[in-house]
């Protein structure tokens, strides 16, 4: 168990989209997997592009090992969904993927991660590779349950330069020079800002950003924990 987590940070160095490897409380004692097959782990992941580095990581480290790897896939929107049924279930995975801490808290309540302790006192770079932002959201009520992987992942803003200028305005570079740029483009009739916000979570970003600018670290970390 402890060589596949390895593997799986080997993949990626710390990002900043909160993904994480969990581990199944399963795992811990007789070695024996999720399914009751002590030589395999499953990893579940996120059906995406991505999936290509974890198969080829997943390939390099059965090579090696007698405990063999099994990467399995679920696609998009349906991700979040059948983790949620099948992780108290037989059919649960010995590591899986998960954005962020809230949304594990419930998992560890009913006692079904391990926590990494063990793992990061033999090998502190679980940890110390990792900016804290980032790690400490696999942790809760103090115990890490998983490391980030899959990078840092950019969000970003465009302009257009040619609207911006007929608008009679430059890109903004703070905050209150954004409201003006606002204020001048609706003027002109022309909408600010556009976001594809087709699924919630990319749109839940930008406010997320928003907040932790405008109201500051200090009270966005209190939002985070339920405040």
């Amino acid at each position: 168990m402890k060589r596949h987590i390895r593997l799986l940070r080997t993949a990626v160095v710390g990002g900043a989209s909160l993904a994480l490897t969990l581990s199944l409380a399963g795992c811990g004692g007789s070695g024996d997997g999720a399914g009751g097959d002590s030589d395999t782990i499953r990893v579940l992941v996120y059906g995406d592009a991505t999936n290509k580095v974890e198969k080829q990581l997943v390939d390099t480290f059965n090579k090696t090992s007698k405990v063999k790897a099994v990467l399995d896939t679920i696609p998009g929107a349906d991700y979040q969904s059948k983790l949620q049924t099948i992780i108290s279930g037989k059919q649960a995975p010995d590591v899986f993927f998960n954005w962020g801490g809230g949304s594990i808290k419930p998992f560890v309540d009913a006692g079904l991660l391990m926590p990494l302790d063990d793992f990061i006192a033999k090998d502190p770079k679980l940890k110390s590779d990792f900016l804290p932002s980032v790690f400490d959201t696999a942790v809760v009520d103090g115990k890490p349950y998983g490391v980030p992987m899959r990078g840092t992942q950019p969000v970003l803003l465009f302009s257009n330069q040619k609207v911006l200028e007929e608008a009679g305005v430059t890109a903004p570079r703070t905050w209150d020079e954004l409201l003006a740029a606002v204020k001048a483009l609706k003027a002109k009739g022309v909408t600010p800002i556009a976001l594809g916000g087709g699924d919630r979570w990319p749109t839940q970003m930008w406010f997320q950003y928003v907040y932790d600018r405008v109201a500051g670290p200090e009270h966005f970390a209190k939002a985070v924990k339920g405040d």
